[in-house]
């Protein structure tokens, strides 16, 4: 009983606690889980909750891609709380947002170069949804392994002559960014330190220019060209060249068939997984190809009818 008195004694104090008695570094794990919009809103509460909400620890993955923030609100945000912990930082622009705002820009070449200098240790940026037209490549962190422009608009040959300006970067996506086109296909070609390249989206690429793709970057292990008019050519070079790939995303190309499978089943050796979504001419023929590859774990292909086929196929 006496035990029992104990328990409900310190369970009362415990609901008689106020938030803001609770233990600074309990508070900060608290503060950690809410969005930057919350994170600023509860710096407002006290003097003691402005400090902790400060402290770098909270600032190091810095996701604005809830927001569109125009480039004076961008420079409050960067100027209160970027410091050099800052790992990750990605934002939401207005390349898609109606008319007036649509060239809004989010980001400058200032603001890019004071980054820079400011988070040294940078390594991921995502620009989501943005006009890159006032930005240079060359005011890009050079500490950045990751870089990711997704639906965005792209600024044709952005690249062109400045493939030596981030030579850590190892992952590229471009994913339905708009103006991406195989005059670019040259200048990705370049980056030869990448290792994950997804062009998922960029409906003006197709298999013309891919040998550049193929030859140069042999250390990929993950490509992603879904959406794309690449053709069985295209894969005839990945196949021969890209010995590292593990992963290849290939899904509602509609030059893909039975005999671009064949390629990849026997010139990519290292491949675990490939996605053949909505490949229409792709038929239990081409799949049962590729089941013949032991390392292969997963094969994607939601086609109803290849898929049961497969199936049936397999079970046999």
């Amino acid at each position: 009983m006496e035990e029992l008195g104990y328990a409900e004694s310190a369970m009362a104090q415990i609901n008689d606690l106020s938030v803001t008695q609770l233990p600074e570094n309990i508070l900060l794990q608290i503060l950690g889980y809410l969005s930057v919009k919350d994170r600023c809103i509860a710096g407002r509460v006290c003097k003691q909750w402005r400090r902790i909400v400060k402290d770098n620890s909270l600032w190091r993955h810095v996701n604005l891609l809830e927001y569109r923030l125009d480039l004076p609100k961008m420079w409050k945000v960067f100027r209160a709380h970027f410091s050099p912990c800052l790992l990750t930082f990605r934002i939401k622009g207005f390349a898609h947002s109606d008319s007036l705002k649509r060239k809004k820009p989010s980001l400058s070449d200032a603001m890019l170069k004071e980054l820079s200098i400011r988070c040294p240790n940078l390594s991921l940026l995502e620009l989501h949804d943005c006009n890159t037209d006032n930005l240079t490549f060359e005011s890009l962190p050079t500490t950045l392994t990751s870089l990711l422009i997704t639906y965005s608009t792209w600024q044709p040959r952005w690249l062109k002559g400045h493939h030596g300006h981030l030579t850590k970067l190892e992952s590229l996506d471009l994913s339905k960014s708009v103006r991406v086109d195989n005059l670019d296909i040259e200048d990705i070609a370049k980056l030869t330190n990448l290792k994950e390249l997804s062009l998922s989206g960029c409906y003006r690429i197709d298999g013309s220019n891919f040998e550049l793709i193929a030859k140069n970057l042999v250390r990929l292990d993950k490509l992603n060209i879904s959406y794309t008019g690449v053709d069985e050519l295209a894969i005839h070079h990945i196949s021969r060249h890209m010995k590292c790939l593990q992963e290849l995303y290939i899904s509602h190309c509609p030059n893909i068939n039975d005999s671009s499978l064949t390629l990849v089943a026997t010139g990519l050796s290292k491949l675990r997984i490939i996605d053949v979504t909505h490949c229409e001419e792709v038929t239990i023929t081409g799949l049962e190809t590729l089941s013949t590859r032991r390392q292969l774990k997963i094969i994607t292909c939601v086609n109803d009818v290849t898929l049961s086929d497969f199936r049936q196929k397999l079970s046999k």
